[in-house]
């Protein structure tokens, strides 16, 4: 049985959602329900039938493409405020890649029949959900380019300078190696890399934490590839 839980309040903190008001987001709860998922569950497999879509409410979720011997290839991260599965859900295709939660999460499912009833009460949602799928591609498009044309170590700086800064510390948003699955590495090539820009003083790792004491120096790193 679903757990009981006011999905108007889990979803109100979305960017998607923040123009409903509380008698559209009665109206959208009708059709959601909530999911808890311990750390490692898969909420979808490739293949499934997507008839909705997720919000990520608490926790994280992570996007993997299976291959064909053992070996995982992960896609994207999701973390609280942020949607996965409606590409699938729109095009009415199965969902082409695994989900799995990276720690404890609790979503919100939102089946199709909701959506397109919220579509047609606020066409600004449309142009909402829009820019975020094209964010997606875009995105899509240059981790592509990553791993294709650039060496291990752009790809790592690269990585390092588009995740979210304070002052002079960013974080790891995953375990390494799953950073290193995304950005196309082996693990010991990411451990290799992170030794090297550690010995040559442009970045401190603490656990997960990147102290970048010099964001120019880095930068420049970068351009010099």
């Amino acid at each position: 049985m679903a757990e009981t839980l006011d999905i108007g309040n889990l979803l109100k903190h979305t960017r998607l959602f923040e123009d409903f008001d509380a008698d559209d987001m009665a109206v959208l709860a009708r059709d959601c329900r909530t999911q808890r998922v311990a750390r490692h569950d898969i909420v979808f497999n490739r293949g499934d039938h997507a008839d909705g879509f997720y919000v990520v409410a608490v926790g994280a979720i992570k996007l993997v493409l299976p291959g064909p011997h053992g070996q995982r290839k992960v896609i994207e991260f999701f973390g609280p405020g942020q949607c996965f599965g409606e590409p699938f859900m729109f095009i009415n295709r199965p969902y082409a890649a695994d989900a799995q939660a990276m720690e404890d999460s609790l979503l919100v499912w939102i089946g199709k029949p909701a959506i397109d009833a919220a579509l047609d009460v606020h066409p600004h949602l449309a142009r909402q959900m829009l820019a975020g799928l094209s964010a997606r591609l875009h995105t899509l498009m240059c981790d592509i380019e990553t791993v294709k044309l650039q060496s291990a170590n752009e790809r790592l700086v690269g990585y390092l300078l588009s995740l979210p800064r304070k002052f002079d510390r960013t974080r790891f948003p995953c375990s390494k190696s799953l950073v290193a699955s995304k950005l196309g590495l082996a693990p010991a090539t990411l451990s290799r890399v992170l030794r090297q820009l550690i010995q040559d003083g442009l970045i401190l790792v603490e656990g997960r934490d990147v102290v970048i004491p010099n964001s120019v120096a880095l930068e420049r790193q970068l351009q010099a590839a």
